[in-house]
């Protein structure tokens, strides 16, 4: 499964979001095509690869057209928010639209997040008010494109850091403003998005737009979760000016740890065992699962048989060294375990790298493998199970196809 991890050490917009997600590859004439089905118009897109305080990324940015040029306090001249649509207006534009069911639901709840917030700032009903983050059209094009962006990249979850903003105050149409902004601050009641302020930044790095976005579609909030590896980092500049590096890092997970790059072939693991004889089949599932996203290399259990004939599991797993300590606390919190065995062990492994091949039945991850001048290649069955659904294949018969089409190419 692939995830997209966040990192808003210089806050969060909709444009920043975009700008990650075409540093990671996503591409602009197929993202264009997709967005061209909301059936709107008067803006242009502008992608540009650039630098920032020497850190390679994208800029993302929606340029309105003539009708909607002007001067607005917070965007400058050029960038004037429409302020003619609602919140109903919108979900209209959205749902009328072409775009697969998903992306118009996703793109509805981030809207209604952002309207109820609006509302209460401005004391009206959500059907009383027209207000410029729901109704501007460059609003529209981040929060719909993001969602765009996620399928055309195949992202399954979001994972999301700290949001970091600035404080004091900045202009706005409506006049000066406290930081984080009022809309930011009432979607933050009752919210679990972790959140802290910059005394050194003074004005805005998280815009309504922004972290209305990340509350609707991030799914756990927190570092890399150990189980992930890291394949591929972007970054998607923001525009302001906040006199340091003003980006937004994002990293393309792969749920298999056993993608993850191997170059030696010995390494040192800890074999952790512990025998549960009053412990559930949920419960078990439970801590396997914790274990394995906190960094475990395996996990798997025995059935054995304890004193008085009491049946029991052995619950084993394989980590490295450096982790024992983290894994032996979640064994003692997650399971009713008051004690764990630890062995160090030698271990031989192969050689591994991936690489993410293309073949007329979809993308699939191979693993190459390689030991003292042995080498074979592996296919994940995850994946392969997958591909066989889409292709309407049995698992078997594909793997020999996959497997001719990798040796032959």
């Amino acid at each position: 499964m692939k995830s997209l991890y966040l990192d808003p050490f210089s806050g969060v917009s909709g444009n920043m979001l975009l700008g990650t997600l075409f540093d990671l590859g996503l591409n602009f004439a197929d993202f264009k095509q997709e967005l061209a089905k909301l059936e709107i118009t008067g803006y242009e897109l502008t992608l540009t690869e650039t630098t920032s305080s020497a850190i390679k990324g994208h800029l993302f940015e929606v340029t309105l057209s003539d009708e909607f040029k002007g001067h607005h306090a917070d965007e400058g001249v050029g960038k004037i928010h429409h302020h003619g649509r609602n919140l109903s207006t919108i979900e209209n534009i959205i749902n009328n639209s072409s775009l697969s069911e998903n992306i118009k639901k996703s793109a509805c709840t981030v809207f209604e997040e952002i309207a109820k917030a609006e509302a209460h700032v401005h004391g009206k009903k959500i059907d009383e008010i027209h207000f410029h983050e729901v109704g501007a059209i460059d609003s529209i094009v981040d929060v719909v494109g993001f969602f765009i962006g996620l399928k055309l990249l195949k992202i399954e979850k979001v994972i999301c850091g700290t949001l970091v903003d600035g404080s004091g105050t900045i202009k706005v149409a409506h006049g000066v403003m406290p930081v984080p902004v009022p809309a930011v601050m009432q979607m933050r009641m009752n919210s679990e998005v972790p959140f802290r302020q910059r005394a050194d930044v003074l004005t805005e790095l998280v815009t309504p737009t922004g972290f209305g976005i990340i509350k609707c579609i991030t799914d756990v909030f927190g570092g890399i979760p150990g189980n992930l590896v890291v394949e591929q980092v972007g970054y998607g500049f923001g525009t302001r000016e906040t006199g340091s590096l003003n980006a937004l890092r994002g990293c393309l997970c792969n749920s298999l740890l056993s993608n993850q790059r191997v170059t030696q072939e010995q390494d040192q693991v800890v074999l952790m065992e512990t025998n549960l004889d009053n412990i559930t089949g949920e419960q078990l599932s439970d801590a396997t699962q914790v274990l394995l996203e906190k960094g475990a290399k395996d996990v798997w259990t025995e059935p054995i048989i304890m004193k008085k004939g009491r049946p029991a599991y052995k619950l084993c797993l394989l980590a490295a060294p450096t982790k024992s300590e983290e894994l032996v606390k979640i064994l003692f919190a997650k399971t009713p375990s008051i004690g764990v065995r630890q062995q160090l062990m030698d271990r031989k492994i192969m050689q591994r790298s991936v690489k993410a091949v293309e073949t007329k039945f979809g993308n699939i991850h191979v693993k190459y493998l390689s030991y003292d001048g042995f080498s074979k290649i592996s296919l994940e069955h995850d994946e392969l199970l997958d591909l066989a659904r889409k292709n309407k294949m049995a698992v078997s018969e594909l793997t020999n196809r996959i497997m001719e089409f990798v040796q032959n190419n």
